[in-house]
């Protein structure tokens, strides 16, 4: 009996060590290890829909870890709320041979309260394991089910700087229930079957290599590769609808906005006395698009129906805060009582976010804003900035699909694109140079567009010291030290007005000669991403114009020696010139520098082109004026 006991306690022993035999780091094939920071060594996602309104997923994967770079991928986090629940969750670490070095559960899961700014709305759960070395290997088992369904989650194959050797994902649908799904970045097709009871769906994939990241490309996760995933019919907290379509999309979302613009009839008459000697629409817009930015602030409280659901005007009105759904229905239900119709629009916003897909709808947004038809164009409002310019989105949500939602259903309609113009920089300075290198500066800033919102927000009513941080880290202006910042905030259009005392201006000095740059900040500050290779489209933030005048009044005794030569430089996105003057009567040194760039996306072919442009901006900041003393 001891004999049988003994032989079967070694075949487990045997089989355990055969099965953790595959997970050592030295099997994975050379060809994974390139460009790769981690390896997904086998991967099951089965997604299974009972109905329209729920479902669950299982996940089993095990990622190896190749170095600290890649140690995101040991991180669990789980989501949970009325909508879905983490039901069960196991985690193992190995080391590089394969051995199981530590074991979690689901009891060694730290939890906290998902908060807005004001009230709790589900929990989170987690755990970030330490790393005693690496490579290290993860399996992670869990299991989500889902109790109401607006979307599907996407099968994400792979992310930038990690292999896949093997993965598969598969998805069974009731016959009743349609699946829709689309390939990005990847030619990827299921293969189909049916079990009897479902439709099932099941994408592979084997030995894919890793890429690199591309700094400066769009929204990370819109160009990785991934199979997106959408139902046509769903149901949410008892709210049934159909996404096969924008419109029907848009018709399901009529159903939250019953009752919603409920604002009493004193207030409806406060607005109306408010625009009462104003005859031009637009005009009434922006006054009560300013009234709403002078006395209202964003909270973010997802509440109702998966935070889909406005709170109600009325609601917004007396307590003075709002989400974006509740701030932009409270402007929709403010320009209603004073005559003028206007559409809540659904948007996917955050900087180079990708626009939605035009012909594969889903619910890929994260926000609202509000657009006002006019006869002539549309006027779009941003609600929950107290800084954004009236009529402007800014790159939050500029360049995007947005999902108007009007009374015959959803309606999908491009958002502006910003100009150059709109995003201007203006900087006139005046340098009172001292023989002992010190200086006294005069500088004013005049700014549109998004230069406007960095100084709203970023500027005034700062401390000093992050006030320092934004000239000198932001702006690249010369280490000041002291300096005062003036400026009325109340009007836009007004310049910030900054004043500088600096130690050392000059670069260097040798002998009688000083050394001085064009102008005491740079106009361009950093050198683009290495363009070898590139196969993305490169975004910078917006496109811009920024004009600089630079005069450097000489200290008494000195005069010129040398001036840098005039650059024109063009390329086919932007243009930069640059000139210089020395008035020998006034002792003045008169730097000119104007950069436009005209379009912030870049294509890929012709980024080498632009990073050149850009690297000769930055050479000319290196050239020097040199003064002497005579």
């Amino acid at each position: 009996m001891k004999k049988l006991i003994g032989l079967i306690a070694g075949l487990i022993t045997i089989t355990a060590a055969h099965a953790q035999s595959g997970l050592d780091a030295a099997s994975i094939p050379e060809a994974m290890k390139k460009n790769a920071h981690s390896v997904v060594r086998e991967q099951q996602i089965e997604f299974v829909v009972k109905n329209a309104g729920k479902a669950i997923t299982r996940i089993h994967q095990v990622i190896t870890v190749l170095d600290e770079a890649g140690k995101d991928e040991l991180r669990f986090r789980a989501y949970s709320d009325q909508f879905q629940s983490l039901e069960s969750f196991s985690m193992q670490l190995f080391d590089a041979n394969g051995k199981s070095i530590k074991r979690y559960s689901s009891s060694d899961l730290g939890k906290q309260a998902n908060m807005s700014d004001l009230v709790p709305s589900g929990k989170i759960y987690y755990l970030d394991p330490p790393a005693p070395d690496y490579p290290i290997t993860v399996q992670q088992d869990f299991e989500i089910k889902y109790d109401g369904m607006l979307q599907y989650d996407d099968f994400d194959i792979q992310q930038a700087n990690q292999s896949v050797q093997h993965a598969v994902f598969t998805a069974r649908m009731p016959e009743d229930l349609d699946l829709r799904y689309k390939a990005r970045h990847c030619a990827l097709k299921p293969d189909t079957a049916n079990d009897g009871k479902n439709k099932v769906y099941t994408w592979t994939v084997n030995s894919l290599a890793a890429f690199e990241d591309e700094e400066g490309s769009v929204n990370r996760r819109s160009r990785y590769p991934r199979i997106e995933l959408a139902p046509s019919k769903f149901s949410i907290d008892d709210y049934d609808g159909d996404m096969s379509s924008w419109k029907s999309f848009g018709t399901w979302y009529n159903q939250l906005l019953v009752n919603v613009m409920n604002l009493p009839e004193d207030r409806k008459v406060f607005f109306r006395n408010m625009v009462k000697d104003i005859t031009d629409d637009k005009e009434k817009i922006r006054a009560l698009y300013s009234y709403l930015q002078n006395n209202f602030r964003y909270v973010s409280i997802q509440l109702g129906i998966g935070g889909y659901k406005p709170f109600d005007a009325n609601f917004v009105d007396k307590k003075k805060y709002g989400d974006c759904k509740a701030l932009s229905n409270y402007m929709r239900a403010c320009l209603d009582a004073v005559g003028i119709k206007s559409n809540l629009a659904l948007i996917n916003s955050n900087y180079n976010s990708a626009p939605v897909d035009p012909d594969f709808s889903k619910n890929g947004f994260n926000h609202m804003i509000l657009c006002v038809p006019m006869q002539k164009d549309s006027v779009w409002l941003e609600c929950t900035s107290t800084i954004n310019d009236f009529g402007v989105l800014g790159n939050f949500t500029e360049n995007r699909n947005a999902l108007l939602i009007t009374q015959d259903g959803g309606v999908l309609v491009p958002t502006p694109k910003s100009k150059a113009s709109e995003n201007l920089f203006n900087c006139h300075t005046i340098v009172k140079l001292q023989d002992d290198g010190s200086g006294d500066a005069s500088v004013e800033l005049r700014t549109t567009g998004e230069y406007r919102q960095d100084m709203l927000w970023y500027m005034f009513d700062q401390k000093k010291d992050d006030q320092k941080k934004l000239l000198v880290d932001y702006y690249g202006f010369l280490q000041p030290d002291d300096f005062s910042v003036n400026y009325e905030k109340e009007n836009k259009l007004a310049p910030v007005k900054i004043q500088l005392l600096i130690e050392k201006v000059p670069e260097f000095s040798a002998g009688n000669k000083k050394f001085l740059s064009p102008r005491i900040y740079k106009l361009w500050r950093s050198a683009l991403p290495k363009a070898e290779n590139r196969t993305q489209d490169y975004y910078f933030e917006t496109p811009f114009i920024k004009t600089d005048t630079t005069v450097y009044v000489l200290p008494e005794g000195y005069g010129l020696e040398t001036l840098p030569k005039t650059k024109d430089l063009k390329f086919e996105y932007g243009s930069f010139k640059s000139t210089y003057q020395y008035d020998e009567t006034q002792k003045t040194i008169t730097s000119v520098a104007r950069l436009e760039l005209d379009q912030y996306k870049i294509p890929a072919a012709k980024f080498a082109d632009t990073k050149k442009f850009f690297n000769d901006v930055l050479g000319e900041y290196t050239e020097k004026i040199v003064i002497r003393k005579l």
